[in-house]
């Protein structure tokens, strides 16, 4: 008898909604519709943002568990050393500041995410800023996640 085992097999996948917030220095400039499907496997988590309008807008997030290394478009982002944002409306789980392996001078992040809920915001110093929110009522929440990108 022989027993052969997947290491990245499907546990799971999940879909829902988010809407994209932007932001401009602290002015909301605009929010687009996503669709948020997350592929849990063993060794790695996909999160895939897609743009309801307009597909340019997509994006593919890796999470490797084992290592808690986040991958967004090349880069590798790395837990930082810092106090995580707790936003008890949004998730059980406390978003941790990822930060990137390699920092560059005009690098994307700080990136917050927790697995369960995938990114909750994204920092850019020479960019706009960016939350992801499961709903509309959440946006009294807004104001927090922004200082929490910028300090």
């Amino acid at each position: 008898m022989i027993s052969v085992s997947c290491s990245n097999s499907k546990k799971g996948i999940i879909t829902e909604n988010r809407t994209l917030y932007v932001f401009d220095f602290d002015s909301l400039k605009r929010t687009e519709n996503y669709k948020l499907t997350i592929e849990i496997r063993d060794t790695i988590t996909k999160y895939k943002y897609q743009n309801l309008t307009d597909e340019s807008k997509n994006m593919d997030v890796f999470y490797i568990p084992k290592t808690k290394i986040l991958k967004f478009a090349m880069w590798k982002y790395i837990p930082k050393n810092s106090e995580n944002f707790k936003g008890l409306s949004l998730s059980k789980t406390e978003f941790v500041n990822y930060e990137m392996q390699e920092p560059e001078t005009d690098g994307t992040g700080p990136i917050l995410f927790n697995p369960e809920y995938g990114i909750l915001g994204i920092g850019n110093v020479m960019a706009p800023n960016f939350v992801y929110l499961k709903n509309q009522s959440d946006s009294k929440i807004l104001d927090n996640i922004i200082e929490k990108l910028t300090e």
